[in-house]
């Protein structure tokens, strides 16, 4: 779309400049102090319905300037005794710059009430008219999750344009060039300020415009994946982190403060991509997504099952000097469970003693009381003898737990802490002695 608007600026700052020359050279007695004089203007642009109301606004501003500079300060009876002369010089100078319309008349109405002089224009639109806006929004290089969730924000932005240029006259259509910056970036301030839009404005009878936008900074540069799990095989995560590296490496380039805006539509999206994977479906295995934003987004994904419960555990005493520790000081532990409800749990677990070359299994029942604590009762069946435990949770990183074994009547107690998702240290006291644990989970 051709800037003619700068030339016809510049054509009227100069009749401005003639004006105010005018007023300069004007007889001292044109309005007496003693005479009421024309303190404020009021003007209104009319063209019936092929004004748009922005494009209206615009022209009222630019008259406003003209009828200001003719005619604030000057007397009302003046005026109203040559207002016919002030009438054609308005018409003239608002004519010369105006393109897509002709003036047909003008009116000035002094009001001595009011102190303000009332001007009415009144246009001829010119025949060639855009009957349509056909508006065309694109965006570039965003995956479709986060374009849907862009296009929703920016839904409505096709009546900006249309506003502005729907009835309008092909020639005038270069009044809009600015007023459509100026709105296009309010209507994006608004809906979405993460985003800045370039556009190109084609004028005809079906006028289409073409809009592009853009990201503005700061944008997420990289991705931080953590995938962990407290009820299944963190090692069996890593099969799917393929799948949810592509997922989040789809938020790069996208603006900081627009993935905190639609942070819970993201991780819902992130969570879904692992929910509709065939193997977490089998084992009943729900991911949830927690997204911390930032040149580098922080994504933690967490997949738990509520029926099954799979760990791995590897196990290494430190400081141990009593009873065979040669042989048990390392060791690995997998837990199979099904849950029968919420908070009851029946298990087998297996225990491997790699210096030794041994195995314990056993099988047991644990139940979850509503204070979180947990009670397991299990039964030895290499050595046909019975196990209680007692865990209590003290907070996210430390719990308290207790073992008593029947073979040998020993009595077992733990203070534990979590240092990481994968690493936990013990300080463990028997009635013999007391040592570190080191325990990982995998």
């Amino acid at each position: 779309m051709q800037k003619k608007w700068p030339g016809r600026a510049g054509c009227l700052l100069c009749a401005l400049w003639l004006l105010s020359l005018c007023r300069l050279w004007a007889p001292v007695g044109a309005a007496a102090p003693e005479q009421p004089v024309v303190e404020a203007v009021q003007v209104q642009v009319q063209a019936g319905d092929n004004l748009p109301e922005p494009v209206r606004r615009r022209m009222e501003k630019s008259v406003s300037a003209i009828a200001e500079q003719l005619l604030e300060g000057r007397a009302l009876a003046e005026v109203s005794l040559s207002r016919s002369r002030y009438e054609d010089i308005i018409l003239q100078v608002f004519d010369k710059v105006l393109v897509g319309y002709t003036v047909e008349a003008v009116s000035v109405e002094p009001r001595e009430d009011s102190g303000t002089a009332g001007v009415q224009v009144f246009l001829v639109p010119w025949r060639d008219t855009i009957r349509q806006v056909q508006v065309d929004v694109a965006v570039e290089g965003m995956t479709p999750v986060a374009e849907k969730l862009l296009r929703q924000d920016t839904a409505g932005m096709e009546k900006v344009f249309a506003e502005s240029l729907q009835g309008l006259p092909v020639a005038a259509a270069d009044w809009t060039h600015g007023l459509l910056k100026k709105q296009v970036a309010a209507f994006l301030q608004d809906r979405a300020p993460e985003f800045k839009a370039d556009f190109d404005v084609q004028v005809a009878g079906d006028t289409r415009v073409k809009v592009v936008l853009y990201p503005l900074l700061p944008v997420v540069r990289t991705v931080d994946l953590s995938m962990r799990s407290d009820t299944v095989l963190n090692a069996g995560l890593l099969t799917k982190r393929q799948m949810m590296q592509a997922a989040v490496d789809g938020l790069i380039g996208l603006p900081v403060h627009f993935v905190e805006r639609h942070r819970q539509e993201l991780e819902a999206y992130l969570s879904e991509v692992m929910n509709q994977d065939e193997d977490c479906r089998r084992w009943s295995v729900a991911t949830r997504v927690a997204l911390t934003p930032g040149e580098q987004l922080k994504v933690m994904s967490r997949s738990d099952s509520d029926i099954y419960r799979v760990r791995l555990e590897g196990w290494a005493d430190v400081g141990n000097s009593w009873g065979n520790q040669h042989d048990t000081s390392l060791k690995a532990r997998l837990h199979l469970g099904r849950m029968l409800s919420g908070r009851s749990e029946v298990f087998s677990q297996l225990d491997f003693f790699p210096q030794s070359v041994r195995w314990d299994w056993d099988v047991g029942y644990r139940y979850i009381l509503p204070s979180g604590t947990a009670l397991g009762l299990r039964y030895d069946l290499r050595d046909d003898y019975v196990k209680v435990d007692f865990v209590q949770p003290v907070s996210s990183k430390w719990l308290l737990r207790y073992e008593y074994r029947g073979i040998d009547h020993h009595n077992e107690y733990g203070i534990r802490y979590k240092l990481h998702d994968f690493l936990s240290l013990e300080y463990a006291v028997d009635e013999h002695n007391s040592w570190l644990r080191f325990i990982g989970y995998f």
